[in-house]
């Protein structure tokens, strides 16, 4: 086992849990153990290359265990795109009016502070434009569309129209 292991704890692009290991592997969740431990298993498990590397976490995200039996090359760019990802969707959600999120300054200033290998701005830009409109109320084309008890619309008093 590696004694020097770097673990980041990401997220897939369904909202499961991810784990990435010294920024070359990615492991998705498996399953939890009954002593709340939690298995990871790398992404590459599910292809042709039915690959055997695992990761063991405790509830605590210490390591248990960890065998790398990787039978495919690191994928560091990948793993640069998933983090980003990531990283951008906790800056949209952050900021509390989806009006005044710019893209592209989101992209620079996640890329800046990640230094990492850097995906082109277009492989991306659609995931951040996804996740910007998510913040937006739903489609509201007629009076009869607008929903009773609403968060959108509030009285002087607080209280729902």
């Amino acid at each position: 086992m590696e004694d020097n292991i770097e673990i980041e704890i990401s997220e897939t692009n369904r909202g499961n849990e991810q784990i990435i290991i010294n920024k070359k592997h990615k492991f998705n969740f498996s399953f939890q153990r009954k002593d709340k431990s939690k298995i990871y298993r790398c992404t590459e498990y599910k292809t042709l290359n039915k690959c055997k590397s695992l990761i063991i976490l405790n509830d605590k995200k210490e390591v248990l265990k960890y065998e790398s039996l990787h039978n495919h090359l690191e994928k560091e760019i990948d793993v640069s795109i998933s983090v980003a990802k990531h990283k951008i969707k906790e800056e949209i959600k952050k900021n509390s009016i989806p009006m005044d999120i710019k893209p592209k300054h989101i992209f620079n200033a996640v890329f800046q502070e990640m230094r990492l290998i850097c995906p082109e701005y277009s492989t991306i830009r659609s995931q951040i434009i996804r996740n910007i409109n998510k913040q937006f109320p739903p489609n509201i084309k007629s009076f009869d569309d607008i929903p009773i008890e609403s968060e959108y619309y509030k009285t002087k008093r607080n209280e729902n129209l």
